[in-house]
């Protein structure tokens, strides 16, 4: 199936679905809001004019401009762009950035109380409308509208990458675990050897000689922890990878003939029961707490603890699909495994590994919001859904703090149960 019948075939079930097509289209704003964000809430100017020069403080990458009369901006001056004599000024809807504090407007202001702005003669007047704080402000004065505007991005990223990261580890494992079950991977008998000996080296090499580089990468987070995890992993698979070649070209020259079977599925299974015999919510929050905060770190742990649902049902699947008549005629005309497992099987399976990464990332965004709650794994710098709730923790009479971050969260919750319901139906 090429693009373009794809894209035909998803055309079709959205005009026959109309939940499913009112749920991506909520999505769909959602995405929009994270794209736009820096636009929508920022403390800048989007365009002034200011002592006869034409500035674009929203869109420039300094961190300051010098005018020709020798003044001095620098851009990252918070509430002081809204105090200076422009000539014209157009600022975002929403004229706040997440970590901009309005102290005239602290503690905790209602969006219906009278907001206040000390003006350039050092007098209290009121809020000019282009700068309220349309849904209030939290303790230390910072806009709620803004902090629910771009905690739409740590929300979605967080579910879409901790799912994708769990799709790539239960699809791989659980499809090699249902397509080949105890039965069929053959090994020499030096080369099954070999290969457990190897599994003990690799980890010495690639996580115990490296602990040092992987520690520092947990507290830097970002993408130097990506890097040294797949540089450790990529050590471990060539170490398996060179005993595992090593034993078999022993056997091939000794000429053993004797084989065993590498129970691919029993180990999969026991690795699937005992990550599900410990609670997934206590050893995230057990992980995050002993890591710096970073989202990078808390999507790599949500993510290789999310897989195992995902494996379960490739598994399943595959070991359903794999007895069908058309993958016995690929077999009998000399596919390979791969080429079976992943053109011919995972294609027909893919659309309920979808419904199960959609419930996924609903459960993703739950986790993100209850560490954020209680201030765990999240840079507490960084104003999220979570953080916002976490605010009315001690402030019961803040009924803003819970009512607006509450709905965002149960909003994208229940779209992506939504989804997963409405792509479960479809057959």
């Amino acid at each position: 199936m090429n693009i373009l019948d794809t894209y035909h075939t998803i055309k079709q079930t959205l005009s026959r679905n109309r939940a499913l097509r009112r749920a991506c289209q909520v999505f769909c704003v959602f995405v929009v809001v994270v794209i736009l964000a820096p636009f929508i809430a920022n403390d800048k100017p989007l365009v002034c004019k200011y002592q006869g020069q034409l500035l674009f403080p929203a869109f420039s990458w300094k961190q300051k401009v010098v005018l020709p009369n020798q003044e001095i901006i620098h851009y990252n001056i918070g509430r002081e762009w809204k105090l200076k004599d422009y000539d014209f000024a157009i600022f975002a809807p929403c004229a706040y950035s997440p970590n901009t504090i309005d102290a005239d407007n602290a503690p905790r202001k209602s969006p219906f109380e009278r907001q206040i702005i000390e003006s350039s003669n050092k007098q209290l007047v009121s809020l000019p409308l282009k700068f309220r704080h349309w849904l209030g402000t939290t303790q230390n004065g910072t806009d709620v509208l803004s902090g629910i505007i771009h905690g739409t991005k740590i929300s979605l990223s967080v579910g879409i990458f901790s799912m994708l990261i769990a799709a790539l580890l239960g699809i791989g494992l659980g499809a090699s675990a249902g397509y080949f079950g105890n039965n069929t991977l053959k090994i020499g008998y030096l080369q099954s050897i070999f290969l457990i000996i190897s599994i003990g080296i690799a980890w010495f090499y690639g996580f115990e000689v490296r602990d040092s580089m992987l520690s520092n990468a947990f507290l830097q987070g970002g993408i130097y922890l990506i890097i040294q995890l797949f540089l450790s992993f990529c050590i471990c698979g060539f170490i398996i990878y060179l005993f595992s070649f090593i034993g078999k070209r022993i056997d091939s020259k000794l000429k053993l003939t004797k084989t065993i079977y590498l129970p691919v599925d029993t180990i999969v299974s026991r690795l699937i029961e005992i990550l599900n015999a410990i609670p997934a919510l206590l050893l995230i929050i057990t992980l995050s707490a002993i890591t710096k905060p970073s989202y990078t770190v808390l999507i790599c742990i949500i993510g290789f603890l999310s897989w195992t649902n995902i494996a379960r049902l490739t598994r399943t699947e595959f070991q359903k699909t794999k007895q069908l008549d058309y993958i016995t005629s690929c077999k009998a005309i000399g596919m390979s495994n791969f080429r079976v497992m992943f053109k011919h099987i995972l294609p027909n399976v893919f659309p309920l590994i979808l419904v199960q990464l959609a419930f996924g990332m609903a459960g993703a965004v739950l986790v993100e919001a209850s560490l954020s709650f209680i201030g765990v794994g999240v840079p507490l710098d960084t104003v999220t859904w979570g953080s916002l709730l976490n605010e009315a923790h001690d402030h019961f009479s803040s009924w803003w703090l819970v009512l607006f971050p509450g709905l965002c969260v149960f909003t994208l919750i229940y779209i992506y149960n939504k989804i997963g319901a409405e792509l479960s139906k479809i057959k």
